[in-house]
């Protein structure tokens, strides 16, 4: 019984401790494309690119595409290596519905666009605006990575972190 007790009571204070201390990092968000009308489809590269056979800086080639060659981008990973931090200045409701006190501090996992952040805050994840100057003071901006998925032509499908290297990723423009 008193290591039942003990086991408890250390696992409630770890996750309190969690709780206070932000997000897990890394965080891993698959599928997401990290721009306003960001959108996998056919791209077209305008640099000449090395495909990578798994997501990771040092793996092995898959392929290489070159400058004009025209490739599927199949989905995308946002790996967040830190989280960003803002301070709320007062007290409001976000537009999702998240009760944000004074002086909270939350922490921005993945860009979305048009201001808009995949948020954590409490241990709950939202989506919502993170820049309204009126309500919270950016601390620090997230430190992320892009990684994509390509597909050839060939069929041949591998990794890379250049997503700036194609062109045709913005659905609005």
């Amino acid at each position: 019984m008193r290591i039942t007790s003990f086991l408890l009571c250390l696992f409630f204070i770890s996750a309190g401790q969690v709780l206070a201390q932000g997000p897990r990092v890394p965080y891993t968000d698959t599928g997401a494309c990290p721009f306003e009308c960001c959108t996998y489809r056919q791209w077209v590269t305008n640099k000449d690119t090395v495909i990578y056979k798994e997501m990771r800086d040092g793996s092995p080639v898959a392929f290489r595409v070159k400058k004009r060659e025209k490739v599927t981008g199949v989905t995308g990973v946002v790996i967040t290596k830190k989280a960003g931090q803002v301070r709320a200045l007062k007290s409001f409701t976000t537009s999702s519905g998240v009760q944000i006190r004074a002086n909270d501090i939350f922490y921005l996992l993945t860009y979305r666009g048009e201001g808009f952040y995949l948020i954590w805050h409490k241990g709950k994840e939202f989506e919502d605006e993170a820049f309204d100057q009126d309500n919270m003071k950016v601390l620090n901006a997230p430190v992320a990575v892009w990684w994509v998925k390509i597909k050839n032509r060939r069929g041949q499908v591998g990794w890379t972190r250049l997503p700036e290297n194609f062109d045709n990723k913005d659905s609005c423009g």
